[in-house]
Formats: C-alpha cells, structure tokens, sequence
C-alpha cells in the first residue's frame, strides 16, 4: 500500500494546481490513509468463485412496450398535439437555433 503523507498531498496539490492550507494537507493525509486502509481490507477479501455483477440488482430491466398514440388533426389541418406550440414551421416545433 502507498503511504500517504505530507509530501504525497503537497505534490498532488501542485499537480492538481491545488493550494492548500496546512491543516488541509493534515486532514488529506489522514482521510486519504482511512479510505487506503479500507481499500486494503477489500483485496484480502476472498472472491475466488464468485461471479462479477454488473449492476446493483440481479433483477432484469423490466421494459415497457412502446405505444404510439395518433393525436389527429386540429382546426388548420396541423397535428392537435402543435396546437400548444410556441411556433411551428412545417408542421413540427419550431425551436431555437443552438449551432451557428
């Protein structure tokens, strides 16, 4: 395991383009050490037979079938579904240009 300390935090702290105060550095050494130490606590674990998960649940994705819903045409010929629309141009929402 890598030793954490005051040296370590400083060099990544000017790395980083960090400045840090010395108390910060203090509080660093000893929080990073914590997590390197329950870090090392996991690789002793055991997982020899045990298969990987790849996600948080062993439930699958449970999907819905897509639906498609006519909306008709309103009093100008024009989907009702545009007539809430700020502004329309052939007959789909008209939005802001974002690209130049």
């Amino acid at each position: 395991m890598a030793e954490i300390n005051e040296e370590l935090i400083r060099k990544v702290a000017d790395l980083a383009r960090l400045e840090l105060k010395t108390q910060e550095i203090d509080e660093y050494v000893k929080s990073i050490g914590e997590i390197l130490k329950h870090v090392e606590q996991l690789n002793e674990v055991n997982v020899a037979g045990v298969e990987p998960m790849y996600y948080g649940v062993d439930d699958p994705l449970r999907l819905r079938v897509d639906q498609v819903h006519e909306f008709g045409l309103g009093a100008h010929g024009q989907p009702k579904i545009l007539e809430c629309a700020p502004d329309v141009l052939e007959n789909a929402f008209k939005v802001p240009q974002i690209v130049g």
